[in-house]
Formats: C-alpha cells, sequence, structure tokens
C-alpha cells in the first residue's frame, strides 16, 4: 500500500492526536478537518478493543452525534475498498478504517448490521443510561 506524502501543514500535530495515550484539545475554524480527525481518533481507538462498546464519543447535539456515527459508518464503507484514496487526511481515515474491519471481523462485531454498538452520543444521553443503572448498582429500587 503506498501513501500519499504530500501533508497539511499541521500533520504532525493531526497525528499525534491519534495517540490513544494522550488527550488533546482541537480548536480550529469551520472547515478545517476537526471532525475528521475525531473519526479517525474513535477509528483509532476502536481498533485496539475486543468490543466496540469500550470506546464512548459524547458530542453535545444528537445532530452532531448522528453526523458522526454516520460518518464513521461511511469511513468503515469506504474502508472495504481497496482502492486507496488519493488525499492523505482520506488515505489515513481508510487505513483506520480498514484496521477497524479486521477488529469487527475477528471479533465478530457486525458494526454495520449493529451501528448502535457504535456508542457516539450527547451527553445527556451519556447521563441518562448512567442515571438508569443506578437503581441497580445501589439497590434502591426503581429509577426515580
Amino acid at each position: 500500500m503506498t501513501i500519499n506524502q504530500n501533508k497539511i501543514a499541521d500533520a504532525a500535530e493531526r497525528e499525534q492526536a491519534l495517540d490513544p495515550a494522550r488527550s488533546f484539545i482541537v480548536q480550529a475554524p469551520a472547515g478545517s478537518g476537526k471532525t475528521e480527525l475525531l473519526i479517525q481518533r474513535y477509528l483509532k481507538l476502536l481498533g485496539t478493543v475486543a468490543v466496540p462498546e469500550e470506546i464512548i464519543a459524547i458530542t453535545f447535539t444528537r445532530k452532531a452525534a448522528a453526523e458522526m456515527r454516520n460518518r464513521v459508518l461511511e469511513a468503515l464503507e469506504r474502508g472495504k475498498d481497496i482502492t486507496v484514496p488519493e488525499e492523505s487526511h482520506a488515505q489515513k481515515t481508510w487505513e483506520l478504517a480498514k484496521n477497524v474491519l479486521l477488529q469487527d471481523e475477528r471479533f465478530g462485531w457486525q458494526v454495520s448490521d449493529n451501528p448502535s454498538r457504535l456508542k457516539i452520543q450527547t451527553i445527556d444521553s451519556l447521563c441518562a443510561a448512567l442515571t438508569r443503572q443506578m437503581p441497580f448498582l445501589s439497590e434502591f429500587g426503581v429509577q426515580p
């Protein structure tokens, strides 16, 4: 596989942001590729786990969560293609998606058939899910 070496100006910083051992704040203007970078990081993390539910992506709005889920699923679909994309950022996403597809096959995730296994949600839905678990864990009974 030949990867295009025509990189964008902040390619080194983008590569560092994919390191699962590090935390990052991404600040950039609209259209600069922030969502693509977040999708790449999510794919990178998915490639390291046994079940996709181990990775959670949190957004503020349902619209943003839906967009991110769709873009991850689109990346996975493009990862099935044997043709390497020309743009360097698309190549990176394609490469990461191919790795996730190997994990999917290895562990039988069937994410394409079960996209709800991708935990991409709003902060409110995460809090609601945690609250629903509290009665069971605390043995208080039904949810307040």
